[in-house]
């Protein structure tokens, strides 16, 4: 058995709830970036299949940005930000 396998050690992985949804990487890598940046620990779900085929999105769902529970109304309220009035105007 792999070494990185331990079947001793609980799943964390329903400890994480999706908070957005994309259909591509470049947007998903955006908004992940922007979460960590605010000191939340995001993982993406689905994101290498969709990176092989965008079409695989159709059928997974896209790609689901996900945080911890406990950081998930933080993550919300970040994403629900508006920052267009920062931008500039030309």
């Amino acid at each position: 058995m792999p070494e990185s396998i331990r079947p001793d050690e609980p799943d964390h992985s329903s400890d994480f709830v999706t908070v957005a949804v994309f259909d591509d990487q470049v947007n998903a890598n955006i908004v992940a970036g922007r979460l960590e940046t605010e000191g939340i620990t995001v993982r993406m779900k689905d994101n290498h299949l969709v990176q092989m085929d965008w079409l695989y999105a159709l059928t997974v769902g896209g790609i689901k940005l996900q945080v911890a529970q406990t950081d998930a109304e933080r993550a919300l309220g970040i994403l629900r930000d508006d920052y267009s009035d920062c931008l500039p105007t030309f």
